[in-house]
């Protein structure tokens, strides 16, 4: 995923909001402002610990992020094909680390992934997915694929599409770096998965979002739900939001999810239909409207663009009902005709 870039990007326009100088910003606040004094010694040493224990939290919500989405998608592959939105997978996300991207924290990455220079890193390996059949870790370095060195010139964050792209329907030679010594793996046959991309958005508002193309969490959502079962009520929202193809190009070819009541409720449905289908607990998957509505109480009533959270707790008690009668008759779990073909 392009998560560490988003994830650069995302923390300086939130220390910066802070007015804390990040990733070579000098602040926020009134023109002629002072600079910053330079940092001691012992300050530069105790902000080095810092990017380090905040490049480790990242990737630890991109790791949990990565199941939950990659049983999503694994499950509810079938429907996402009905629509021409599947696609091939190897099971794993790798990023290419390089300094262009920010001197200030390439060393905490590095440091983290016990990675170098210019070198491309496995950074997510999906439970039970081809990669970690075949024995790829976290940390691997990724020399070649498919017989294919790398051509790295020019490349920024996530290198998983291309990888994804090499796939074919046979076993995919990947020749890696572990702790310095060469290793070869065979990962074996790519598996079909929902075609969409996740991402982990650095700050505390609670939000989650789609584009048509990808679904972008907060660490404020992620926070709120510390449950996996109600975190993939929300990520197969917004999953359902992409199979859907609620999201339509705007007048300055930017790829905008233009929403409405009937489109938030069409995906609760079809959303929380992926979220049974990929195995999770939906029983109480209802209460998560009311948490919503706790940390954000203008939203009891309706808002826009959206329902109402009372009216969303209501209709997803009423599909989590049929849901699980569905389920209790041993019946397939396929969205209502009017919310999915």
């Amino acid at each position: 995923m392009r998560a560490r870039k988003r994830f650069l990007r995302h923390l300086a326009v939130l220390l910066a909001a802070l007015c804390l100088p990040v990733l070579g910003l000098t602040g926020c606040g009134p023109k002629g402002r002072p600079a910053p004094a330079p940092l001691t010694p012992a300050a530069q040493k105790e902000a080095e610990l810092q990017r380090e224990l905040a490049v480790q939290s990242f990737y630890e919500r991109v790791e949990r992020l990565n199941a939950i989405a990659y049983r999503l998608a694994r499950a509810n592959e079938p429907l996402c094909r009905q629509r021409g939105k599947s696609h091939l997978t190897l099971g794993l996300t790798a990023e290419y680390f390089t300094p262009r991207d920010s001197k200030e924290w390439f060393p905490a990455l590095c440091k983290l992934w016990g990675a170098e220079e210019n070198t491309i890193v496995v950074t997510s390996v999906m439970p039970g997915g081809p990669a970690a059949q075949a024995g790829v870790k976290r940390g691997d370095i990724i020399q070649a694929a498919g017989g294919k060195m790398f051509n790295i010139a020019g490349k920024h964050g996530s290198v998983t599409r291309t990888l994804d792209q090499l796939s074919t329907r046979g076993v995919m030679v990947l020749q890696l770096f572990r702790a310095g010594e060469p290793l070869t793996v065979s990962v074996p046959v790519p598996v079909d998965a929902c075609d969409s991309v996740f991402a982990v958005v650095v700050g505390d508002r609670v939000n989650a979002y789609a584009n048509g193309k990808s679904v972008f969490v907060t660490y404020g959502i992620m926070n709120l739900f510390q449950k996996d079962e109600d975190l993939a009520v929300v990520l197969g929202h917004e999953l359902a939001h992409n199979v859907l193809g609620h999201a339509q190009m705007n007048g300055s070819g930017k790829t905008i999810l233009t929403t409405s009541p009937e489109a938030e409720t069409e995906a609760d449905a079809v959303g929380l239909y992926f979220t049974a289908r990929a195995g999770f607990n939906i029983k109480d998957a209802p209460g998560v409207w009311r948490r919503l509505a706790a940390q954000s109480p203008g939203s009891i009533s309706a808002v826009g663009d959206h329902p109402s959270t009372a009216a969303r707790f209501l209709g997803l008690e009423a599909v989590r009902d049929e849901i699980l009668m569905r389920q209790a008759a041993g019946l397939p779990l396929i969205p209502r005709p009017r919310v999915a073909p």
